[in-house]
């Protein structure tokens, strides 16, 4: 990832997260890269209407990961409040026919979450942590089936 301060008319710096949010009861939804794919979908859109930038993503079975930067307007706690709220709401009522026999009642998300600032961050190592870093995750399947999903935006994009 190139790191470049974000200039506006009072400031000059940056602002990196990386947040990791787990489904309710932090069951597998995620093992269907569909599901996976499109609660990033709803997310980023979120992310967009706040003009934070998805530097890059990762998931495994049962959690999410998510490397935003631009992170200037709306604090940590109310972004992720936002982000699972928006992406619950969308996913239940479009999708949850892929995943009502692992999630039950109104909850798409647990109560939790995971952040960290985490600075300047390279390119590098944020695709060696999505990319090596969590094949621990994938136990009962294959991590490469996973590498080079059709659609899937890989890390390289965001140069």
């Amino acid at each position: 990832m190139k790191t470049e301060l974000i200039v506006s008319s009072h400031a000059v710096g940056e602002s990196n997260y990386h947040i990791q949010l787990t489904p309710a009861y932090r069951r597998n939804i995620f093992s269907d890269p569909l599901v996976a794919e499109l609660t990033l979908a709803y997310i980023y859109e979120k992310l967009k209407q706040h003009k934070i930038i998805l530097a890059g993503y990762g998931y495994g079975p049962d959690h999410l990961h998510l490397f935003v930067s631009n992170v200037r307007f709306v604090g940590e706690i109310k972004l992720v409040q936002q982000i699972k709220g928006f992406s619950s709401y969308m996913m239940r009522r479009g999708h949850s026919y892929m995943f009502k026999d692992k999630l039950w009642g109104k909850k798409f998300w647990s109560e939790g979450h995971f952040y960290r600032s985490v600075g300047a961050v390279t390119k590098e190592s944020m695709q060696w942590y999505v990319t090596e870093g969590q094949k621990k995750h994938w136990k009962k399947c294959t991590y490469e089936q996973y590498d080079h999903m059709k659609n899937q935006k890989q890390l390289s994009d965001f140069n």
